[in-house]
């Protein structure tokens, strides 16, 4: 009787839960059309410097994202700068604490991530070699990255930070979760689907 009792509540609660989070609502489901050949298993974190709110995720939720691909998103044009410095210091693989510090700097309002120059100032001051960081930012592979970027978030429809594509089929974004812990909840539904 125990067991029988403990799998109504178990399936209960399961119930309640699946029917706590709506699509259309609370999450979207990426239509198949939009798929690209390998996105069944993509698990990306949309997200842009100066955005408060992806901090904050970034911040309360790194174990829930941890094994998430980092995506700059690129919706604006003067996003573009924070997207590049991103891949540049991935790149050049060099402090592993340099893009805490930027981030940081740009929490404090010293630094724009909207500024090219001020960006890259930073990251050479952070100990990337500035010949190196000038010759990436002539290469083809950078634009490459921009690129898939760019193509990931058109594939996915995204267009707000921060975002998260679960298993390249599910989606949720601030817009439809309002707080981090609401974030967060959705994001562990997901996950379970």
């Amino acid at each position: 009787m125990y067991k029988f009792l403990l799998i109504v509540i178990l399936t209960w609660a399961s119930l309640g839960k699946s029917a706590e989070f709506k699509s259309g609502e609370d999450y979207w489901q990426v239509r198949s059309g939009d798929s690209v050949a390998v996105a069944e298993g993509d698990n990306l974190f949309f997200t842009w410097w100066g955005c408060d709110s992806c901090r904050q995720i970034e911040e309360e939720l790194s174990q829930q994202l941890e094994g998430f691909e980092v995506v700059p998103l690129i919706a604006r044009q003067e996003w573009r700068p924070a997207a590049k410095a991103f891949y540049v210091m991935k790149m050049l693989e060099g402090n592993p604490n340099a893009e805490d510090v930027i981030k940081q700097r740009i929490e404090e309002g010293t630094l724009d991530p909207k500024d090219q120059k001020a960006l890259f100032d930073a990251v050479i001051e952070l100990g990337y070699d500035k010949e190196q960081v000038a010759e990436l930012l002539e290469d083809r592979d950078l634009y490459g990255r921009i690129d898939q970027a760019v193509a990931l978030a058109e594939n996915y429809n995204i267009q707000y930070v921060p975002t998260v594509v679960v298993k390249g089929r599910f989606a949720t974004d601030a817009r439809h979760t309002m707080t981090v812990k609401k974030f967060g909840e959705v994001l562990e539904y997901l996950k379970t689907l």
